[in-house]
């Protein structure tokens, strides 16, 4: 993907630090446009013609003094008008904001407290991520210390700070921040109470490669978002065309024919799809609650055989025929029918263990950052998935039947660059013949990853 990042003529910065997010991630080419204040409209006009993929625009980040304030607003209002596919703050949130008294932007509310207006405590910091319409709060950090809280530490003024961080991002109607940091007071009886709101910091990248002088933001993402400032950039560009429904058509399709194939999907997988999938789930634990996504008419389930029921399955399908057919088969509680990247962004219960088995060569590879991301917050024992090695002849036959939309990406590089977040190990990696196209006749091969908690 080509993208423009919009930034400050070179003089007009009140913030000459600029984190480059170009050293985060080599999936994508990252080009520079500068815009001038006095000729917003004109350069705006000129990197637009350009037609990138997406632009950034970082101009809030370097004109966000009171001598700038303004061109700042006019630059996020004439892009809005020339409509061009762009991550930034909107202009009806950068006209409620202004400075604090340490020269940070933030937005003027009436849910904000006033200092005087707060009693004695700690101050937090917690930043949310959006991710398609939903604010995903990322661990609290200790004002003064900058250090993370870990779920070890009070559980109870953890998860209210998060909350109220969470509940703030709402109220304030803050859609469209993509991340946004909540100042939060918590009292000498835990009560949290908000004292400020910066949208969009740019801080929530390193300024450096290095990773010294970490910010709050950035802590936080290294710390609470699996795969870290890459995956966070990735899973960004993936929600905005998530919100555009870029990819609706196919997900649509995909569901389709699947529920083409719901009936007689078992006996045309039978075989050596059906020896891999048992040779999966018979050699790994998965006591507790399972998250199956992509469950299908439920093999996962069938196949686990567990006669003591230690295991209880919960599943996510993108076929609605396919939901029945597993919830014939009685394994599965509740069966959740949509694409697994907005199903996964909304649920918010989590799970002992979630199992994924043939179905992430359907995402694109900013959706599979995504995707992983939200995987490993939302299990708490073991994530287990399988990266299938799509082949180009593969890919070649499907899109000469007019059926591209079946025919999905190899995604064992980008599994590998993803890396293994904080908190979790690699706990085994092996590679099988998974399936025998019925396109092409040729052998598509699997690999599996299975990821274990590491306890605090």
């Amino acid at each position: 993907m080509r993208i423009c990042l919009l930034r400050a003529a070179p003089g007009q910065e009140d913030d000459p630090r600029y984190s480059d997010i170009a050293l985060f991630t080599d999936r994508h080419t990252f080009e520079q446009r500068f815009i001038s204040k006095d000729t917003i409209k004109q350069d705006l006009n000129f990197a637009a013609a350009e037609s990138f993929d997406l632009y950034f625009n970082f101009l809030h980040w370097t004109w966000y003094g009171n001598d700038h304030n303004q061109s700042a607003v006019t630059a996020a209002k004439y892009i809005e008008y020339l409509a061009i596919p762009v991550i930034g703050l909107p202009s009806r949130i950068l006209e409620r904001c202004g400075l604090d008294n340490s020269g940070n932007l933030v937005i003027r509310s009436p849910g904000v407290a006033q200092e005087e207006e707060t009693t004695v405590g700690d101050d937090y910091s917690c930043t949310t991520i959006e991710l398609d319409n939903t604010a995903i709060p990322l661990c609290p950090v200790l004002a003064y210390l900058g250090v993370p809280l870990k779920p070890s530490y009070s559980p109870f003024s953890r998860d209210a700070i998060k909350k109220l961080a969470e509940d703030t991002f709402y109220a304030n109607d803050l859609h469209g921040t993509f991340w946004c940091t909540f100042f939060i007071r918590l009292d000498q009886d835990s009560k949290p109470t908000i004292i400020g709101i910066n949208p969009m910091p740019k801080t929530i990248f390193p300024f450096t490669s290095d990773g010294k002088n970490l910010s709050h933001e950035a802590i936080a993402v290294r710390e609470s978002f699996p795969g870290s400032y890459r995956s966070l950039i990735h899973s960004i560009i993936a929600s905005y065309f998530l919100k555009r429904n870029r990819n609706f058509e196919i997900s649509r399709q995909i569901g389709q024919e699947y529920d083409t194939a719901a009936s007689k999907y078992d006996t045309v997988t039978a075989g050596i799809y059906h020896e891999g999938v048992k040779g999966i789930v018979k050699k790994y634990n998965f006591d507790g609650v399972v998250l199956d996504i992509a469950c299908g008419t439920g093999l996962v389930a069938r196949l686990h055989d567990d006669p003591q029921s230690r295991s209880r399955f919960v599943g996510m399908d993108v076929s609605l025929q396919m939901r029945t057919e597993c919830l014939r088969h009685g394994l599965y509680s509740n069966i959740l029918v949509g694409p697994m990247q907005r199903l996964l962004i909304v649920k918010k219960e989590r799970v002992d263990h979630i199992i994924c088995i043939g179905a992430f060569h359907f995402l694109e590879p900013n959706e599979l950052s995504l995707v992983l991301s939200r995987v490993f917050q939302l299990a708490t024992t073991s994530v287990t998935f399988t990266i299938d090695e799509i082949p180009d002849t593969y890919k070649k036959a499907q899109t000469e039947r007019g059926r591209a939309f079946m025919a999905g990406f190899n995604h064992v590089d980008e599994v590998e660059k993803y890396g293994v977040p904080l908190g979790w190990k690699l706990a085994d990696r092996w590679r099988f013949l998974g399936w025998t196209s019925p396109t092409t006749g040729g052998e598509i091969y699997s690999n599996v990853f299975r990821f274990e908690s590491v306890s605090e």
